[in-house]
């Protein structure tokens, strides 16, 4: 059997999965899909349109953004032990992903908001990763590392790794880490196991941000 993956034209852009700082800053910044002027328009600018979704707010998406802001406060002064995270579970291409990335987007832009500033001023938010394929623990940091632009070098250990992501995220100010793909972690396998140990260790190591209290995913997302 033979897969395809359909990765457009090339018309315009294309199109990269939030998976590093910057990739995550482009998607936060998205302006909405608009044609340019009044028209006409040719075929080509309005399939180019249509090809750019918008995405709406559902009832599975509020339900999924209150129990978030939930938790966020029950983690306010949450130290000592892993914090409390929020598993999003359901069939294949429901919307689980889409609705993770609205979420941070949300919480990402809400957090400019309250800062009263259009930029982030040398802070991140949110950090977005995806969980890679027979992943390991040290894979797994390396995602993180990948995502914060720090260089890994082949020589570094899974625990020297570890140490300069926690510490970017807290320099950084990270408020919400989110890690797409999960159900990729058996941890029936001795290394599915290690992976999630490591998913806890690094919760119980990235300190809230000083801004918790005041989070802006205790009003509804935009």
């Amino acid at each position: 059997m033979v897969a395809l993956e359909v990765v457009g034209d090339g018309a315009g852009e294309p199109y990269a999965s939030p998976t590093t700082w910057s990739e995550w800053i482009r998607f936060v910044d998205a302006a909405a899909p608009q044609l340019a002027g009044e028209g006409p328009f040719s075929e080509e600018e309005r399939l180019d349109y249509h090809s750019q979704f918008v995405v709406l707010s559902t009832p599975g998406m509020d339900e999924i953004s209150l129990a978030l802001r939930r938790l966020m406060i029950l983690n306010r002064r949450h130290d000592g032990t892993a914090r409390r995270g929020l598993i999003v579970s359901g069939p294949p291409t429901t919307g689980k992903t889409t609705a993770l990335q609205q979420l941070g987007r949300a919480f990402h832009l809400a957090e400019r908001r309250r800062r009263g500033s259009e930029t982030d001023e040398g802070r991140l938010p949110v950090a977005f990763v995806a969980v890679p394929p027979a992943a390991t623990a040290k894979m797994l940091v390396s995602e993180f590392a990948r995502f914060l632009g720090l260089p890994v070098a082949a020589r570094m250990n899974q625990a020297q790794i570890t140490d300069a992501v926690v510490g970017t995220l807290r320099d950084l100010g990270t408020g919400l880490v989110l890690v797409d793909d999960i159900h990729l972690l058996d941890t029936r396998t001795r290394a599915g196991a290690e992976t999630s140990d490591q998913m806890k260790y690094l919760s119980e190591r990235v300190a809230p941000p000083s801004s918790t209290p005041e989070s802006p995913l205790r009003t509804r997302p935009c």
